[in-house]
């Protein structure tokens, strides 16, 4: 009895005791499924959150990178770079040849082709390291992971590694390997990576250590820029210099992993181990030649696709300038005023049967003399004059008295001489153009109306305001004219009568990871301003200004370049600018010779008294 009665005690002790147990247990199981449910619900709120904010990006095909345009001349020859910030130039997956992103791989994610966007191997791994030390030291990112950082984690979160930061990165790259194939996950890191000295993507780091396309590395080049994503601010020195052994170790270690991992075999690495690294040249700088030129042609860009075009890039521009034309003007130039105490000059060259700027020269600083120095014409506007009066009927054989002339105008009182105070009686309109008589233009502007003579300037191609005032005629424009708009004005003449718009770029193509789309085509479209009878009457009242008249010294120039020239000198008060601007069936230029600051006078330049349109230009 006593035996059974401890017995059952005991069990009802136990069943006591055991209860309390599993409740503890229950509630533990509870409560871990709880925070289970939970993190799980509040990791998939946060993926979702982070997924629609990113969403539209991560369904591109490649991320939109702004990248480097070129600038090409008549000849296809690049003559100009236009950078972005991150100096880049993206490139397809074919454009990465055969062997930079298996020594990526190799190097960087030797399971990206297993895994889905985060290694969850790495990642354990990290994970592990990071609770032993109770704070997150290991990186653990994939090649796709890192992706995901270079694109939507700002700069300066970079390199602080953080729950959140991770949690980011690996819930985009998941997300984007979904979406993309393994090698357009590659291409997307490998023209987003900056690789040193300046570069950014493989395209521009190949052409700038080896001067040569990515495509075309050999084995030891591709493992060479390859390395140099463990730490590429760590491999040059800030002027570029690369330190070479530190590199070529770094090459070494790359081709050892490549061939671990079954991609090269022994005796490819040993070539490629045995190859000297050879770097390329820093390019030549820019022709400065050039700049004046590749100033309007940003200035165009702007103007056909948006003032953004350039921050995007990746733009292909081919231009109408003609390598040997802009040197021309840059040495002639030159060779005419090489004291530093000269003063400066602007050319422009038009080929007056399309539009197209075949050369701009002229640059004080940063000031762009061909495009934005509007000075007085002087006589070199008198051919508008002409052209007006042509549209009236007048004759250029229709005859005028030439002498002083004494009015008022407007509650102005006008004083008008010719150089030197020369009357020289009844002359007709072609030889007071020879003779370049201010007189006569004064009155025939007034015969066919100052506001005409304001009209065709401006169907000419003068787009700067010109006032109706007797002083106009004789080239007296209160807000100047550039040497670009006289080079157009004239180009009608030459062109028939037919006016159209200068311009400097051909076509625009848009470069994309190697696929490139025309954005924009120019389409010659020519306005007629003159009638062809009128335009060659112009033409040959202009070719008695070479034969006989102000611009004789230009006569001799006709058998030397095989063409009948026609053309017209100007000069302003005080010899301030000297221009002439002339043209052949095949080209117009316009040359502008005078002091940017417009205060002083060319008189005394090369010991020249009396400067002029024909002694300077």
């Amino acid at each position: 009895m006593n035996n059974f009665f401890e017995t059952s005690k005991k069990k009802s002790k136990g069943r006591r005791l055991g209860r309390p147990l599993r409740r503890g247990l229950r509630a533990l199981f509870n409560l871990a499924l709880i925070l289970g449910v939970s993190t799980a619900v509040i990791i998939a709120c946060l993926y979702l959150f982070v997924l629609r904010e990113y969403e539209d990006d991560l369904d591109r095909t490649y991320p939109a990178l702004a990248e480097n345009s070129y600038v090409y001349d008549v000849d296809g020859n690049t003559i100009g770079e236009i950078p972005v910030p991150e100096s880049r130039e993206t490139v397809g997956f074919e454009g990465l040849g055969e062997h930079l992103p298996e020594a990526v791989v190799a190097v960087e994610d030797r399971r990206f082709y297993g895994h889905f966007g985060v290694d969850f191997e790495g990642l354990a791994r990290a994970a592990w390291t990071d609770l032993r030390s109770w704070e997150v030291q290991e990186g653990g990112s994939t090649i796709t992971e890192q992706l995901m950082k270079n694109l939507y984690v700002p700069e300066d979160e970079r390199l602080d590694i953080t729950f959140r930061r991770r949690f980011v990165q690996s819930a985009l790259a998941f997300t984007y390997e979904q979406k993309h194939t393994k090698n357009e996950v590659l291409t997307a890191y490998l023209n987003t990576v900056y690789l040193g000295d300046g570069a950014y993507g493989a395209e521009e780091a190949a052409q700038r250590y080896f001067g040569k396309s990515a495509r075309d590395l050999d084995l030891s080049e591709a493992a060479t820029l390859a390395g140099l994503l463990h730490a590429p601010s760590a491999y040059t020195t800030l002027e570029g210099e690369v330190y070479v052994e530190p590199v070529r170790e770094r090459r070494d270690r790359v081709l050892m992993l490549m061939q671990e991992q079954g991609m090269i075999s022994a005796q490819e690495r040993e070539e490629a181990e045995a190859a000297p690294l050879e770097f390329a040249p820093d390019p030549p700088p820019e022709d400065p030649a050039y700049t004046p030129f590749l100033e309007k042609v940003g200035r165009e860009v702007e103007e056909k696709l948006g003032p953004r075009a350039l921050q995007v890039g990746g733009l292909r521009i081919h231009t109408t300038m003609d390598p040997d034309f802009q040197h021309a003007a840059v040495e002639t130039s030159d060779e005419v005023l090489f004291e530093s105490t000269d003063p400066s000059a602007a050319v422009v060259t038009i080929e007056p049967q399309s539009g197209a700027i075949r050369a701009l020269a002229g640059q004080e600083g940063d000031f762009n003399l061909a495009l934005d120095a509007r000075r007085q014409p002087g006589s070199s506007f008198k051919p508008i004059v002409l052209a007006a009066a042509l549209e009236q009927d007048i004759s250029p054989e229709s005859t005028y008295i030439s002498q002083d002339l004494a009015f008022d105008f407007e509650d102005e009182h006008y004083e008008i001489h010719n150089y030197d105070y020369i009357e020289r009686g009844e002359i007709s309109v072609s030889d007071a153009m020879a003779e370049s008589d201010n007189t006569v233009f004064v009155q025939l502007a007034d015969d066919v109306g100052l506001d005409n003579v304001v009209e065709t300037a401006e169907d000419l191609g003068i787009t700067t305001p010109v006032d109706p005032y007797p002083s106009t005629a004789i080239g007296g424009l209160g807000s100047g004219v550039s040497p670009l708009d006289m080079a157009s004005a004239y180009s009608t003449f030459a062109g028939g009568g037919i006016h159209r718009e200068p311009y400097s770029i051909e076509s625009i193509d848009r470069n994309s990871y190697g696929e490139v789309e025309t954005v924009y085509d120019h389409q010659i479209v020519g306005r007629r301003v003159l009638t062809g009878n009128e335009a060659a009457v112009a033409t040959q009242v202009l070719r008695g200004v070479v034969e006989d008249g102000t611009a004789s010294m230009f006569h001799d120039l006709d058998e030397e370049i095989g063409h009948p020239s026609a053309g017209k000198t100007g000069t302003t008060d005080n010899f301030a600018d000297a221009w002439y601007v002339g043209y052949t069936p095949q080209l117009c230029t316009s040359v502008w010779v005078g002091y940017a600051d417009g205060r002083r006078s060319l008189v005394g330049v090369h010991g020249m008294q009396e400067p002029n349109g024909e002694t300077l230009p």
